[in-house]
C-alpha cells in the first residue's frame, strides 16, 4: 500500500470501525487476529483458537481493528475511533486480549483497557503433535517483526513452534533483538514510500532469493510480497497454507465473531 492506496485504506478504516465489523462476544478473554490475518482462510484461525482455548476454554473471537492505520494516516479521526474501541472492550467485559498481530499488541497496550497477550507462548505451551500439519522438508528464513524486538520470550516460542512444525528456518544477519524493519512501521509505505522502499530493500538483501520468508506478522509479509517475494505466515506453517487472502475470508470470520 502506497499513497495511491490511501483512499482504499480510508474505506477500510471506516468499515472496520462500523458496528457490523466491531464484533466480539461478552467474554473475559478474546482471540484478536488483527485485520491482516482475518484475510487468511478461516480454518487456520479456527485451529489457532482451538489451541488457545486449552489455556482459556471460554475464549471468544474478536473481529475488531486496533486503529493503527487511523493513527498514522487519518489522525483527525483517530481519537474518536480510539474512544469507541475502549468503550467496546469495556461494554463486552473483555479483560484479556490474545493478539496474533505485533502492531495490534502495541496499539492495544496503549489503550490500557485490557491485558494484552501475544499468542505465541500460549500456542507453544498448548500445541499437541496431532494439531500440526507438519511441513517436513520445508525450508524458509525467519523475519522477526520489529515491534517484537525486545520480546525474547515470544521469539523463543516462535522458534519452538517452527521446530514442532518440522520447518528448517534460517536466520538473517539481523534478527531477534537486532532485527530490521520491513519498511512499513507506523504505515511508512503510505507516509514516506521512498524511505519505506529503501528500508525494505535493505531488509530483503539479507534473505536468499530462493527461500520463502516466514514471519509472525502478516503486515511484514505483505510488504515483502509487494517486492515480489514468496512469504508464509507462521500460522500457515502450523495449520496449513491459506488458499487465498482477502475480504471474503474477513467477512466470513466477522460473521462468526461475537457468536463463538
Amino acid at each position: 500500500m502506497d499513497k495511491s492506496g490511501l483512499f482504499g485504506m480510508g474505506v477500510q478504516q471506516g468499515v472496520s470501525f462500523s458496528r457490523p465489523f466491531m464484533r466480539a462476544p461478552a467474554r473475559e478473554a478474546v482471540f484478536w487476529p488483527g485485520c491482516a490475518l482475518m484475510g487468511l482462510d478461516g480454518a487456520i484461525l479456527e485451529r489457532t483458537l482451538m489451541v488457545l482455548r486449552r489455556a482459556e476454554p471460554d475464549m471468544g473471537l474478536c473481529s475488531c481493528c486496533c486503529g493503527q492505520p487511523s493513527r498514522y494516516l487519518f489522525p483527525e479521526k483517530y481519537e474518536a475511533r480510539r474512544a469507541s474501541l475502549i468503550r467496546f472492550l469495556k461494554s463486552k467485559g473483555i479483560k484479556r486480549v490474545y493478539t496474533a498481530c505485533p502492531n495490534c499488541a502495541l496499539q492495544l497496550r496503549e489503550l490500557d483497557a485490557a491485558q494484552v497477550l501475544p499468542i505465541w507462548s500460549i500456542l507453544d505451551a498448548n500445541l499437541r503433535p496431532e494439531d500440526v500439519e507438519r511441513q517436513a522438508g520445508q525450508a524458509c528464513f525467519l523475519h522477526d517483526p520489529c515491534p517484537m524486538r525486545q520480546d525474547g520470550a515470544e521469539q523463543a516460542a516462535v522458534r519452538s513452534l517452527l521446530k514442532k512444525a518440522g520447518v528448517s528456518a534460517g536466520l538473517p544477519e539481523h534478527s531477534g533483538p537486532n532485527t530490521r524493519c520491513c519498511g512499513n512501521f507506523h504505515m511508512l509505505r503510505a507516509t514516506d514510500p521512498e524511505k519505506s522502499e529503501k528500508m525494505r530493500r535493505n531488509r530483503l538483501a539479507e534473505f536468499p532469493a530462493d527461500k520463502p520468508i516466514a514471519s509472525y506478522c502478516e503486515g511484514c509479509l505483505d510488504a515483502f510480497r509487494s517486492a515480489g517475494r514468496e512469504t508464509i505466515h507462521l500460522l500457515e506453517l502450523l495449520f496449513g497454507k491459506s488458499a487465498q487472502r482477502g475480504w471474503g475470508n474477513r467477512l466470513a470470520f466477522t460473521g462468526k465473531a461475537g457468536k463463538r
